[in-house]
């Protein structure tokens, strides 16, 4: 009885190889290929696991539309209850609809598609709906300059104002910038917050804008 006293007390004071650590239970697994494609994929995985929704600011074309397939294979292999939503012109993404051939792709890879051709203030708000509600945005380069709501046009910024800084500041919800770096990687940067920034809405906007286009220099 001794010697199974001392088993019973042992494995009362490590306790730890009963638990999954803390790093597997918020972290995504992705595989070689995804790491051999993308940078900074732990900023993608803690924002996907995240409670929040949030914004996607694409700068680069992503013509074979790698990352908004892999955040779909990824919700749904780790069964997170999220919806991509894709921002451009109506031209950008009928490509993207076309480059869906087959049944499967269009049935497993099924984003949402946003039109910014729409009344821009309507598809502001129900943007600002979907974040609130946990879900992505992802805003195409092209929407990037384009999209403008009545406030983005009818004040003046020292800065080109994005909309996805305009959406994060409303819905208060980070920003992911992703751009391509020197060996084609897709590169995912770190969250941005709409807390770090302080003053009124417009400032707030032209801070985190100078943010988001300081990360491209780097």
């Amino acid at each position: 009885m001794g010697k199974l006293n001392f088993l019973l007390a042992e494995d009362y004071i490590k306790p730890k190889i009963y638990f999954r650590s803390k790093t597997s239970e918020n972290s995504i697994h992705f595989s070689k290929d995804n790491k051999n494609n993308f940078s900074g994929l732990d900023h993608l995985s803690q924002m996907l696991l995240s409670s929040s929704g949030f914004v996607i600011n694409a700068f680069q074309v992503d013509y074979y539309q790698l990352l908004p397939k892999l955040i779909i294979e990824t919700l749904s292999t780790n069964q997170i209850h999220k919806k991509l939503y894709i921002v451009g012109p109506e031209l950008s993404l009928s490509i993207i609809k076309r480059g869906l051939k087959t049944n499967y792709d269009k049935h497993f890879y099924n984003f949402q598609y946003l039109g910014i051709e729409e009344d821009q203030d309507d598809l502001f708000n129900h943007c600002i709906s979907l974040l609130k509600e946990g879900h992505i945005v992802y805003v195409l380069p092209e929407a990037s300059f384009h999209w403008k709501p009545s406030h983005l046009r009818e004040n003046q910024y020292t800065v080109i104002p994005l909309c996805s800084s305009f959406l994060s500041q409303t819905a208060n919800v980070p920003v992911l910038t992703t751009s391509l770096n020197d060996d084609s990687k897709i590169v995912v940067f770190e969250p941005n917050h709409p807390n770090d920034y302080k003053g009124c809405i417009n400032k707030c906007i032209e801070q985190q804008c100078n943010s988001i286009y300081q990360l491209l220099k780097s």
